[in-house]
């Protein structure tokens, strides 16, 4: 009886997806130019009515044809574009029945690169896009990243960083980054997020290196927006992707998207499984004492997460749109450690083993006015990470001792947003909102270690709540003036901290601070001509402490080293200008822009001697007064011949840093380069490379790293099937290496499994989901003679 109920309950739910669905029509036609040459594999954008925003893309056939199925009746515009020919526009009246729209003609050009609103087109790798505020890459088929996670794919923008031991991410040499998953903050940390993100559920990542008052002031590098895959096309879509990687150990990875999208409901979702161990293998050398630590560090990484929800156009006016991705980490780490000195060698093990298990949940709604660009938008989100932390320790430096540590940690973020658009007639765009956001932390370790300080002897224990509450509201305007653009806004943030905090033997304390900031920005832009254009923007930032910079309770802990956080510390503000410059030429694009920030209160990390080990320090963050940082980004696309297209890409950044004894300048400069080759319509080849210099810190030199990666793609099964191979690493030369003066003099090395290699299987397909009157005719037109049972 239970599984008829069910199986009733499925039957009435298709029943029920069948009746929400309209009648769909196709759209045909055939792209040639100006010789009645076909076009084959042109992009076709599609949009719905005057709206900006993507309907749909396909692709045309070799041959030039193409068919749009399943579009309800309305009006539609076909944006075409592909290399070496003008970009297309064509109307599609879509009215009761097939339409067919002939022949559509390309013009040539000698511009081999197809710009439209900034954005050029390569074949078989990123998009890339300047908008007033942001960079955004289309990841797509970029053929090195298959099979990795978002921290792999991050390494491949310019200008971004992803650390290989501790999983910080930079942007512009600067850890204090904002990262966002669908334009929401996440309740995991950067470094855990990324690592749990596939690489293949990715669909564009955004780069908001100066965000104007719409945006959260926190973060004073800027934002990073992580947008994932989310099926929207007509009809039903499944695309499953599978792959195994080998470097030290084995790695595999699935994944299944899918979409139903019917008349007023599109329903998506996708589910992904990763198991990712890796080995790692480190040395410091402390040559003031004379001794030396060697490390080897195996991960074992099980991650399964999931993403489900839909869209509900309810009418033309008003659209709903509710998802959850969940998210389930499983993870265990083995340290072995030797401690070496003349006279001894000493061996210290650490078996970490700890779980997770984080939610968010989203809901918007959209409701649109008669005209064009005035809506109002209502964005409520809540996002939970619990995460439960056991460690077992078998020393025998400094002493031989065993114990365990416990951990829990436990985040809660609630967001609500209230967005109002509006486009003026003959003038410009309003944007203004408020919003409400809570962040709460729960820290907690015990240990079992007997502890001896000061005549005191304990077992360490720390607890640490931390509570923010943020009421923000913001204005933006913006207005084109022929040639010139701008755009100024402000943004009022009122915040307040509550945290309190105490570890063993007796130290405790409360935190209770409130403060009212305003956060300006400008933007400004000129066309220099219809190819080029200058901008310059201006924002106030803030970054304000994070829990694992707050809280007392060690973050990692090996025989000569561990870190804290420090609770006293304060927000540090930042003054942000950029000037950029963007220009296509015949056969390419280029792009640069210079950067300054002011920058003060700056939070740094720094070192003190434990007074429990004996040439062992711990790590903490402090406060320290203004410095300056600066640089210059430049890229280059270049169109070489048909099936060669190249992009290189240059970084440089000077960042003044200090703690309580010196104060340096770190100079670092990056270069990306990546180039496709499409040997085929089927075949295409993509070449990576990447280089960063020398460069200082405030514990001593970073030396020079470089690797070199390739990627091949063959397409079959007319584009529903591809296989994927990738080698990452090519000459095994990835490393880092730095030569230490502070704390002490020494060398240390860290090597990470940066060469593997890849082979992935790629398989979409769907149809078009039928609606009742459909379904009933077909059953009308079968019935007739035969056998009835």
């Amino acid at each position: 009886m239970k599984l008829n109920k069910l199986t009733l309950a499925f039957l009435f739910s298709l029943s029920s997806i069948y009746g929400f669905s309209q009648e769909h029509y196709p759209v045909k036609g055939k792209i040639e130019n100006t010789k009645n040459e076909a076009v084959g594999m042109a992009a076709i954008k599609i949009y719905k009515g005057d709206s900006t925003d993507l309907f749909d893309q396909i692709y045309a056939n070799e041959d030039g044809t193409f068919e749009i199925p399943d579009l309800e009746d309305g009006t539609y515009k076909l944006v075409i574009t592909e290399f070496g020919y003008e970009q297309s526009s064509t109307i599609a009246e879509v009215k009761g029945g097939v339409l067919d729209l002939g022949n559509i003609v390309l013009k040539n050009t000698t511009t081999e690169t197809v710009e439209l609103k900034g954005a050029f087109v390569r074949a078989q790798t990123s998009q890339y896009k300047n908008e007033i505020d942001k960079r955004v890459v289309e990841v797509g088929n970029d053929l090195v990243s298959a099979g990795t996670d978002a921290a792999s794919v991050l390494n491949n923008i310019p200008s971004v960083n992803v650390d290989p031991q501790s999983g910080e991410l930079s942007l512009r040499g600067n850890s204090n980054v904002k990262v966002y998953v669908d334009g929401k903050p996440s309740s995991l940390s950067a470094s855990q997020l990324l690592k749990q993100i596939p690489s293949n559920q990715i669909q564009r990542i955004e780069i908001i290196t100066n965000p104007s008052a719409k945006y959260e002031a926190d973060g004073k590098s800027g934002i990073i927006n992580i947008v994932l895959v989310k099926g929207a096309k007509k009809g039903y879509n499944i695309g499953l992707i599978t792959g195994y990687e080998q470097g030290k150990k084995s790695r595999f990875n699935s994944s299944i998207n899918a979409n139903v999208n019917v008349g007023k409901f599109n329903i998506f979702g996708n589910v992904n499984y990763a198991d990712r161990p890796s080995k790692q293998r480190g040395l410091g050398q402390n040559y003031s004492d004379k001794i030396d630590q060697s490390f080897d560090i195996l991960n074992r990484n099980k991650n399964l997460s999931y993403k489900v929800g839909f869209d509900f156009f309810i009418n033309d006016k008003n659209s709903l749109t509710i998802y959850t991705n969940q998210w389930n980490w499983k993870y265990n780490m083995n340290i072995n450690t030797i401690i070496s000195q003349s006279s001894f060698d000493k061996k210290n093990f650490n078996d970490i083993n700890s779980k997770s298990n984080s939610s968010d949940y989203s809901l918007n709604y959209k409701l649109d006015f008669d005209k064009k660009d005035h809506n109002i938008v209502l964005d409520a989100f809540y996002s939970t990470n619990k995460e439960n932390d056991n460690r077992d320790y078998l020393t025998t430096y400094p002493a031989d001792d065993f114990y365990k540590e416990y951990r829990y940690d436990k985040t809660e973020t609630t967001r609500v947003n209230l967005d109002y658009t509006n486009q003026i007639e003959n003038a410009g765009k309003v944007e203004a909102g408020i919003q409400y956001r809570k962040q709460s932390n729960k820290n907690d370790m015990t240990s079992t270690q007997t502890v001896i300080r000061e005549n005191i002897s304990f077992n360490p224990l720390v607890n640490f709540n931390f509570d923010r509450s943020f009421y923000s509201a913001y204005a933006n305007y913006k207005q084109q003036f022929n040639k010139f653009g701008a755009q100024v806004g402000l943004r009022l943030e009122d915040v307040e901290d509550k945290a309190n905090w105490f570890y063993t033997p007796n130290q405790e304390g409360n935190l209770n601070k409130k403060y009212t900031n305003l956060f300006p920005s400008a933007f400004f832009t000129y066309d220099l001509t219809e190819k080029a254009k200058f901008s310059l923007n201006y924002s106030r930032r803030i970054d304000r402490p994070g829990i694992y910079q707050l809280t007392p309770v060690p973050q990692f802990s090996t025989a000569l080293m561990s870190s804290e956080g420090n609770p006293n510390l304060k927000p540090e503000y930042t003054d942000s200008y950029e000037l950029g410059y963007l220009h296509q030429m015949k056969k390419g694009t280029i792009s640069g822009n210079l950067f300054y920030r002011s920058v003060k209160d700056n939070i740094v990390q720094t070192f003190t001697k434990n007074p429990d080990i004996e040439s062992a320090f711990i790590q903490y963050y402090l406060n320290y007064d203004k410095v300056n940082n600066y640089g210059v980004e430049a890229s280059w696309n270049y169109k070489a011949t048909k099936w060669m297209n190249i992009y290189l890409a240059g970084d440089f950044t000077s960042s003044e840093m200090q703690n309580d004894s010196k104060k340096i300048t770190a100079n670092v400069l990056s270069f990306r380069l990546n180039n496709t080759y499409t040997l085929s319509k089927q075949f295409s080849l993509q070449q990576f490379g990447f280089f960063r210099g020398k460069s200082k810190n405030l514990q001593g030199e970073i030396l020079d790293m470089w690797r070199m990666d390739l990627g091949l793609r063959y397409t079959f099964m007319d584009g529903k099937a591809s296989v994927s191979a990738r080698m990452n690493d090519i000459f095994r030369t990835m490393k880092a290496r730095v030569n230490m003066s502070d704390p002490y003099y020494g060398y240390a090395n860290f090597r990470w499994e940066s060469q593997s290699a890849y082979l992935g299987f790629t398989y979409n397909f769907g149809g078009k989901v039928r609606s009742r009157a459909d379904v009933q005719k077909n059953e009308t037109e079968n019935k007739g003679g035969g056998i009835g049972l």
